[in-house]
């Protein structure tokens, strides 16, 4: 799926896009808010100040994307890939980064989110919410 079809499905209503392809895509304040993404690839993409709020994340592939400032307020990100990713100024308030990979991402403050086994950027796996 090419952006342009993605975006027209978004506006016409539709919520369900797992496994989806937008690597490197451009999605720069975008509102994406409660659809599932699940599975989908999204390495290297611009997530720059998209509103990604109870959006399913769950096992999709993040490494290398920009989400400066995004909301990401309870997102599932569970087994999420953001390797690498840059995460400066992200809120993660209350979102599930259980099992996630944060390994060399760049990352500001994730003390509201759920962090159980989690590779934080240093490497080490994180055991409880208090870990970062």
């Amino acid at each position: 799926m090419d952006l342009e079809e993605f975006f027209s499905r978004l506006n016409a209503g539709e919520t369900n896009f797992a496994d989806v392809d937008l690597r490197g895509a451009c999605l720069i304040r975008s509102d994406l808010r409660d659809i599932n993404l699940s599975g989908s690839d999204l390495r290297n993409a611009d997530l720059t100040d998209v509103d990604l709020a109870r959006v399913n994340l769950m096992g999709a592939n993040l490494s290398g994307a920009i989400l400066l400032n995004a909301n990401l307020e309870y997102a599932i990100l569970i087994g999420a890939d953001l390797s690498g990713a840059d995460l400066d100024g992200t809120n993660f308030e209350n979102a599930d980064l259980s099992n996630a990979n944060l390994r060399n991402a760049i990352i500001g403050n994730v003390r509201d989110a759920i962090l159980c086994n989690t590779i934080l950027p240093n490497g080490r796996i994180s055991v409880d919410v208090d870990e970062q």
